[in-house]
């Protein structure tokens, strides 16, 4: 397996770091986004690395990608069998990143099958029942997702029914990085460099979240990923990476929506029902704050307000079965039919939005891309 030879022999404008946790169901995938990224490739301003830890062999690699290099040429180290799911592999793969190829920013992709933070089991228990296979899109158009149910299944417990992961490892019996792992990895490596990530994107299922983004506020300037079900073809790293090589000096946040176009066209010709969004992540106290006054007058009296949360649910877009939702969707549904203190208080998604829309991108609906100016 030939080296990449290119170096970083000053600080590059952008350091990219895709940390693919493939030993799962996920591995030929992996492989396939590889090569999406070598037809990139790294320069003098961006180093594009990668972390694989992959099923069919169980060893670990990484890479500094190259244009027309990828799997087959780019590996600078192998490190054997790892745990993804392990906060210090996370960990030691952003160091290493960061010591080797300095940047004046740095991108980390977490890549994998992801939970968001909370999932019924009995909703776990349906979807698995359809098996956890995941096929190119190439190949078929059923639904193929970037979550593996069983997976989840496997980090639960017993009698656990909440589970808070991304990054899950099959052959290490499942494990994962929970929300606080995570969490605390970011800051550890916030104190490194001396500063926040500049984007954090989740290529993994449904881990566009109010709790997810409050837990990681602290680390990341900029959080993207999907409300949803991510197909199994996840972003397309050959148009992304090519506008942040071209355009290295351009504003932070005007890369985070590029990927957020991008990845919303790539699927317009697909029949997908897809979702992406940029978030500011300092915005999210403002969202907490907002929504924390309608949180306490439902509960104040939630056997009176049962029926009208019930509605409200009812009516507002849902994900993974009936599990999650869309909160902007959900508060306008219990301002438009409550009363009093609910009506006034629900106006948290007007005063809200009207406030944060230039900050917090949201994305709901098929090919419709939300992002921040």
């Amino acid at each position: 397996m030939a080296k990449a030879t290119i170096q970083s022999g000053s600080k590059a404008k952008w350091t990219v770091m895709v940390y693919i946790a493939g030993d799962n169901n996920l591995d030929g995938a992996a492989l396939w986004d590889i090569k999406e990224m070598a037809q990139a490739g790294s320069t003098k301003d961006v180093n594009i690395l990668v972390q694989l830890d992959r099923a069919a062999d169980r060893k670990t690699r990484r890479f500094l990608i190259t244009k027309g290099g990828g799997y087959d040429r780019d590996c600078i180290e192998t490190l054997g069998e790892t745990n993804s799911g392990d906060p210090k592999v996370l960990e030691d793969f952003l160091a290493w990143s960061i010591e080797r190829y300095p940047a004046e920013r740095f991108f980390l992709i977490l890549w994998n099958h992801g939970g968001g933070w909370w999932e019924e089991e009995k909703i776990r228990a349906k979807v698995s029942k359809g098996g956890a296979s995941c096929r190119r899109r190439s190949t078929s158009h059923g639904n193929l997702f970037k979550h593996d149910a069983v997976a989840l299944e496997q980090t639960a417990a017993p009698g656990q029914a909440t589970l808070r992961n991304i990054c899950y490892d099959d052959t290490s019996a499942g494990d994962a990085l929970d929300n606080k792992e995570l969490k605390d990895v970011l800051a550890r490596i916030c104190a490194v460099i001396g500063k926040k990530i500049d984007i954090l994107g989740m290529d993994a299922c449904l881990m566009t979240m109010l709790e997810v983004a409050w837990q990681l506020k602290d680390s990341v300037e900029i959080i993207i990923g999907s409300e949803i079900e991510e197909p199994c073809d996840g972003w397309p790293y050959t148009d992304i990476l090519n506008f942040l090589t071209a355009y290295p000096r351009r504003k932070t946040h005007i890369i985070a929506k590029e990927v957020v176009r991008q990845y919303i066209a790539s699927y317009e010709d697909s029949g997908d029902t897809v979702t992406q969004s940029t978030i500011n992540a300092v915005a999210i106290t403002d969202v907490v704050n907002a929504l924390t006054p309608l949180d306490q007058e439902l509960l104040s009296d939630l056997s009176g307000n049962r029926k009208l949360v019930q509605w409200a649910w009812d009516h507002s877009p849902k994900f993974f079965g009936d599990n999650y939702i869309d909160l902007y969707a959900f508060a306008r549904k219990l301002k438009s039919k409550g009363r009093g203190a609910i009506r006034e208080k629900g106006n948290f998604h007007g005063n809200l939005i009207g406030k944060t829309q230039k900050i917090v991108g949201i994305c709901t609906g098929r090919f419709q891309a939300g992002g921040i100016p």
